[in-house]
């Protein structure tokens, strides 16, 4: 079976083009995919790995690659408690991948529920309901609150 390579890419252009737009910036693909890139990095050193798995099972390939690019595997997930925490570290990320100057005229915290809420259309919620319950009460309530109906 030959992968098409292709129809990935059109298909993370097409999320990216939907996600700037959710982010009220339909001409910054590059700048959101460094947030949904930082948004999904802190995520993952979050929950523990067997979490991943199940979470990487229902993403798509485009997705799989941002997920687990430069992934190094940790004993125990990052103990992130508060929603600033939360928010503080996918800033840091986003300043180790090149994202530091542009105003978003958004919270951090607006652009995480953003990009949780547009990734509902490949998560379940019976998958983002397992990911919650790793999560401390604080995280959890955004999470819950991110979530949509799609």
């Amino acid at each position: 079976m030959a992968l098409n390579f292709d129809k990935y890419a059109q298909e993370g252009n097409f999320f990216l083009k939907s996600l700037a737009k959710s982010l009220g910036h339909p001409d910054e693909t590059g700048r959101t995919g460094i947030v949904l890139r930082a948004v999904l990095h802190t995520l993952r050193d979050r929950i523990t790995i067997s979490e991943s798995f199940n979470l990487i099972s229902q993403l798509p390939m485009f997705l799989k690659a941002i997920y687990v690019d430069n992934w190094k595997y940790m004993e125990k997930p990052l103990s992130i408690k508060k929603v600033e925490d939360f928010t503080r570290e996918v800033e840091k990320h986003q300043d180790q991948y090149g994202e530091y100057e542009f105003n978003w005229e958004k919270s951090t915290e607006d652009i995480v529920k953003t990009v949780i809420n547009e990734l509902g259309i490949y998560i379940s919620k019976g998958e983002f309901e397992d990911i919650m319950a790793q999560l401390p009460k604080e995280l959890e309530e955004m999470f819950r609150e991110s979530i949509s109906p799609h």
